[in-house]
């Protein structure tokens, strides 16, 4: 069961849950699984306006993601489990809490692992470690902590319920399998309801507030807590830390959340058992331990109190930090964003020439701007912090209306027509950014007029007929998702916006729709409409804000520039109108580096290939870098 033995009781009571009852303490165990809602109880989904389709789960093959995030258990085992965190990079990290083997003087044991990969439905962790050394309160000294490696650990998928865990661990831990199911679901990072929605579709700001992750003492490393916030309003606690006598010791609990603060009381020390064939569910003894405080001042800063019921445990204030986010669960401090109103600053053109229908993308702390009309196989790239471009080796293949994306120190880009004196092909290239040398990709698919995002590892690809095509650059694979309804989205931009992926507008006709994919429960919804329909326009994510400008209309009595602009950030429900472009241009490109936000190029003339401009704008928000 793991933690949800010792997290759903109601009462204050102390009273300890003596082992040996046999049949009443393992009954007592599940009715407070049930208590917290982890095993027995599933609380009622968000409101979702629109759904728009979902992605058929039972026969396509296991895709790893955010929704594995969550405690995890065996369930002849209640008492030990595994906790998930998958990270907005795409890795993950573990944490299994269990019992010594019977020869250990130690009462419990815990395993740690970060650099989790994804292999296909399996997350690999190649070295776990067992942090031993340290000794609890005023005595803990971080240079004492001895992580020993113990051995690897995979996790294999089945579906976002049920997973197999195989382990080669030192030789009194040995080697295993064993089957797990579902403990528990994070709030917003649920595989079986979205996220907390406004009526339009955007995510609720009052969610955008999440403190699921690890958190840590900065002068205490070695020891730290895991927070995982649940829907109904209660966060489970896990404390991973030591003794007195400098043996490994982990203490767990749940409280309800009021605001920014958390109260956990009581707080358990489970003991009595040992790892694998020694363990005995019924053997566990609830042993309380005492409370904990938390108070939040921020997404990832807040100050800790606790106080043991044993003296000689002690209490103590302590001012912790943020270690890890959840992917698909973001805190962002909402207060404000919609308030400021933004304004464009021009900055140095590219060079010449001039180039429309282009690719532009981010990494790094540079912009990159990638072929078009008039200069098929110009590769630039623009420093913000000396506002100057750089011509870089030249595509192999030249093309007009591609998609580019940016990830681990490689610029790739994908689909477009050929044009220029390069090589005549549909294949996809990579550019290493070190070895300054391009490669095939023939795993990414083509595609035209579409953009492209990065999020959480992977690479979202939009196509004209609303599909995303998924590509993961660690693994070389890529899958198609399905397009949500029957709207077109040629010319569409495609934004990794709060954890999720926006496809924004496009043709044909023109659009003024949203539709929003979540990696998370890998469904579609209808996000928040903007007021001018347009295709071929530029797009950015500045931080917690989102923008949108220029583009064109084709309709039949003639095609038109849209030169307006419009902005959305996270708290808000609906997109408000920007400054009109200085120069209104269709076929641009954008991108964000470093919270700045930059429209680059497209042409002047609606509905025709010539009209290149290499003109850029900035476009700043009050306090901006």
């Amino acid at each position: 069961m793991a933690i949800g033995m010792v997290m759903g009781i109601r009462t204050q009571t102390r009273s300890k849950v003596r082992r040996g009852h046999g049949l009443l303490t393992s009954l007592l165990l599940w009715l407070l699984m049930c208590s917290v809602g982890l095993a027995c109880i599933h609380s009622a989904p968000h409101p979702v306006p629109q759904a728009l389709s979902r992605t058929d789960k039972s026969t396509a093959s296991v895709w790893v993601g955010p929704w594995s995030s969550g405690s995890w258990f065996a369930a002849d085992r209640s008492g030990e489990g595994i906790i998930l965190q998958f990270l907005p990079d795409g890795s993950a990290a573990m944490l299994w809490f269990t019992y010594p083997t019977a020869n250990e003087e130690a009462v419990q044991a815990w395993l740690s692992a970060g650099g989790g990969r994804v292999e296909g439905d399996t997350l690999v962790f190649e070295q776990v470690l067992q942090p031993v050394g340290a000794r609890f309160g005023a005595d803990f000294d971080p240079s004492e902590v001895d992580r020993q490696p113990w051995g690897e650990m995979r996790l294999r998928f089945h579906d976002c319920q049920r997973l197999t865990l195989s382990w080669n661990g030192i030789e009194a831990y040995a080697d295993g399998e064993r089957e797990l199911i579902r403990l528990s679901a994070l709030d917003q990072v649920d595989c079986n309801q979205g996220p907390t929605l406004a009526s339009t579709g955007m995510r609720s700001g009052g969610a955008l507030r999440s403190k699921s992750g690890a958190w840590f003492e900065l002068s205490r490393s070695g020891e730290g807590w895991v927070l995982e916030e649940l829907a109904d309003g209660r966060t489970l606690v896990y404390w991973f830390t030591y003794d007195l006598q400098g043996r490994q010791a982990w203490i767990v609990g749940a409280g309800q959340r009021a605001g920014e603060q958390l109260v956990v009381d009581p707080l358990y020390r489970p003991i009595g058992t040992r790892f694998g064939p020694d363990f005995v569910a019924a053997d566990i003894d609830l042993a309380p331990w005492g409370r904990l405080q938390v108070d939040f001042s921020g997404c990832n800063q807040a100050q800790l109190q606790y106080q043991a019921d044993d003296p000689a445990w002690g209490s103590a204030s302590r001012e912790i930090h943020r270690l890890t986010d959840i992917a698909g669960a973001p805190c962002v401090d909402v207060a404000a964003l919609g308030d400021a109103a933004p304004q464009w600053v021009e900055r140095s053109p590219t060079p010449a020439p001039a180039s429309s229908e282009l690719a532009v993308t981010s990494h790094r702390g540079h912009l990159y701007a990638l072929g078009g009309f008039s200069a098929p196989r110009s590769f630039r790239r623009y420093s913000p912090d000396t506002d100057t471009w750089t011509s870089l080796p030249a595509m192999p293949s030249g093309r007009h209306h591609l998609a580019a994306f940016g990830f681990e120190g490689a610029i790739y880009y994908v689909g477009g027509l050929p044009l220029g004196d390069g090589v005549i092909n549909n294949m996809s290239y990579r550019f290493d950014l070190d070895s300054q040398a391009w490669s095939e990709v023939p795993e990414l698919q083509s595609t035209f007029g579409s953009q492209a995002a990065v999020l959480h590892g992977q690479a979202y690809v939009g196509h004209p007929d609303g599909r995303l095509q998924q590509f993961d650059p660690r693994q070389r694979r890529s899958r198609f998702i399905a397009a949500p309804n029957f709207v077109e989205r040629d010319h569409a931009q495609v934004v990794a916006f709060l954890d999720e992926i926006w496809v924004i507008g496009g043709r044909s006709p023109e659009t003024n729709t949203v539709a929003v994919y979540s990696p998370v429960s890998e469904t579609w919804r209808s996000g928040p409409s903007f007021a001018s329909a347009r295709g071929g326009f530029s797009a950015a994510v500045v931080g917690p804000r989102l923008f949108i400008a220029g583009g064109e209309v084709l309709s039949p009595g003639g095609a038109f520039i849209e030169p307006s602009s419009e902005w959305i950030a996270a708290g808000m429900t609906s997109w408000r109108i920007g400054p009109a472009l200085p120069l209104g241009v269709h076929g641009s490109g954008g991108s964000a580096v470093n919270g700045r936000g930059f429209h680059v190029g497209g042409s002047v003339d609606a509905g025709r290939f010539s009209g290149a401009t290499p003109r850029v704008f900035e476009l700043q928000w009050p306090n901006s870098p």
